[in-house]
């Protein structure tokens, strides 16, 4: 438990201190941007009225996955 807890002290002190401003805010845009992008095309397949479409169950998986990344980021940065 104590390497785990060290793991994540020293992945959040790399976050906070030797990542700009710049460079978070870069990387949570795209990040954000990519997760906003698999969720509309889910919506899009979800909602479409042709039957023939497939819902794109990956794309919900894949946007899940950017908004986690994001909230993990988010709070290595400011916790």
């Amino acid at each position: 438990m104590g390497m785990l807890l060290n793991v994540w002290t020293d992945f959040s002190d790399w976050i906070s201190n030797d990542w700009s401003d710049t460079t978070f805010f870069v990387v949570m845009s795209i990040f954000a941007v990519l997760g906003l992008m698999a969720l509309l095309t889910f919506i899009k397949k979800s909602y479409n009225n042709n039957k023939s479409d497939k819902i794109k169950w990956s794309m919900l998986v894949l946007s899940i996955l950017l908004f986690a990344i994001v909230a993990v980021l988010c709070i290595a940065k400011f916790a």
